[in-house]
């Protein structure tokens, strides 16, 4: 009874050691954003054109749990998140108010389908501020420029 015992422990100590060695390699490389905001009528990067003080949204994107710089809409253009191999994409389209997921590599496109996310509509929306991505694990949120610039002074006073 005893060498049975000890033969179940051994089995249930390697099977925990197999999904723990799973999950390190299984965890997900992290995101890499490209593109910007170019406006195609004049290839200008924007970015150089809009002072910050007129920028009156932002976008936070958030992908597997990892939250990036806030970026600020300064113009219209798209941008693309690409995941591991490059077979997860999601390619964001964006304007100085408004943001919606312009496609996805994703099997159900519900984030495509959730529609446009505008400074003047958000709070009637279900999702409000959000597009959400369940497949790839990104999340979008639109903000107003005062909504971001509380955000960042909360956790400026909250960091050591």
């Amino acid at each position: 009874m005893r060498n049975k015992n000890l033969w179940i422990i051994l089995a249930v100590l390697v099977l925990i050691a197999a999904v723990f060695a799973a999950a390190l390699l299984m965890k997900p490389s992290p995101a890499t954003i490209t593109g910007g905001q170019i406006n195609a009528a004049t290839a200008t990067d924007l970015a150089t054109t809009v002072p910050a003080a007129e920028v009156q949204a932002y976008l936070l994107v958030t992908v597997g749990g990892v939250t990036y710089e806030p970026i600020p809409l300064r113009g219209e253009g798209e941008f693309s998140l690409t995941q591991g191999d490059g077979s997860m994409v999601n390619t964001i389209h964006v304007t100085p108010t408004s943001v919606w997921m312009a496609q996805s590599t994703c099997d159900n496109q519900d984030c495509v389908d959730q529609g446009v996310v505008d400074l003047h509509t958000m709070d009637n929306r279900v999702l409000g501020n959000m597009i959400i991505c369940l497949p790839h694990q990104v999340s979008l949120e639109l903000y107003t420029a005062a909504e971001m610039e509380a955000i960042i002074a909360s956790l400026e006073e909250a960091a050591p």
